[in-house]
C-alpha cells in the first residue's frame, strides 16, 4: 500500500492559548506541521516552535489568505502527497484529518469541511447559507460550507492554485479555484466547538465581492 507524506499548513495569529495542542494533536496524523505565524505579538511562534512545528514568522500582520499563500508555497516546496488546512483557534479538530486523508486515497482532489453549525448563533447560520448559496451561483462547485477553513487536496491541485487573497476572502479563494480548475471534491462532515464570533455581515458581503471580482476578471 503506497505511503502518504502529508503536510498540514495552520496560519495563525495571537493563539497562545490554542497553538500547542493544536500543532500536537495535528502532528498525530501528519508528517509535518508549518505554522505561519502572521505578525503575532504574543508566543504564538515560541510555543509552536516548542511543539516541533516549522515556524514561518513575520513582523506585520497581512491577513489570513497571505499568510496561507506563504505556507502554500513552503508546503509545494517540500513536495508532500496531500496538503492540509486548518484553523489555529481550535474550531478544526485535528482527530478528523484521517478522513479528509481517506477521502484523497478514494480519488478526490479537493476535501473540504462541512461544518454542524447547532452551536453558532442564529445571525451566523443564515449569514453562512446566504452566502453559500450566493458562492454556488457564481461558481458552481455544490460546496456546502463555503466558510470553513478545513480542507484537504492533493499536491497536484495545489500546483494548480492561483491564490489571490490577502484576508478572510481566502474561503472564496479556494473556492473559485475549485470551480476555475474543475476540481473533484467531496466532504467531511465536522462538529465545532460552542463558538460566537463577532458579527460578520460586512465581512461576508466584502468576500462575495471578491469572488465576483475574480470571477468576471477583474482581480
Amino acid at each position: 500500500m503506497k505511503s502518504y507524506k502529508v503536510i498540514a499548513i495552520i496560519p495563525a495569529y495571537n493563539e497562545e492559548r490554542n497553538i500547542g495542542k493544536t500543532v500536537k494533536n495535528t502532528k498525530k496524523y501528519v508528517d509535518k506541521v508549518i505554522v505561519v505565524d502572521d505578525g503575532s505579538f504574543d508566543n504564538t511562534a515560541k510555543i509552536a516552535r516548542k511543539n516541533k512545528a516549522k515556524v514561518i514568522r513575520y513582523e506585520e500582520n497581512k491577513g489570513v489568505g497571505f499568510a496561507s499563500r506563504i505556507g502554500l508555497k513552503e508546503a509545494i516546496f517540500l513536495k508532500p502527497d496531500i496538503i492540509v488546512f486548518l484553523d489555529a483557534d481550535g474550531q478544526s479538530n485535528p482527530k478528523y484529518i484521517p478522513e479528509f486523508i481517506n477521502k484523497i486515497k478514494m480519488g478526490y482532489d479537493y476535501i473540504y469541511g462541512k461544518r454542524s453549525l447547532h452551536n453558532y448563533p442564529i445571525n451566523r447560520k443564515i449569514g453562512n447559507w446566504s452566502l453559500t448559496i450566493l458562492v454556488n451561483l457564481v461558481c458552481p462547485t455544490k460546496i456546502k460550507d463555503v466558510e470553513c477553513g478545513f480542507r484537504a487536496f492533493t499536491f497536484e491541485v495545489a500546483k494548480k492554485l492561483n491564490l489571490k487573497a490577502i484576508n478572510y476572502e481566502r474561503e472564496v479563494d479556494f473556492i473559485f479555484e475549485v470551480w476555475r480548475n474543475k476540481l473533484k471534491i467531496s466532504y467531511v462532515e465536522i462538529k465545532v466547538p460552542r463558538f460566537y464570533p463577532k458579527p460578520a455581515i460586512l465581512r461576508g458581503i466584502k468576500n462575495f465581492w471578491f469572488l465576483l471580482k475574480r470571477r468576471f476578471n477583474r482581480n
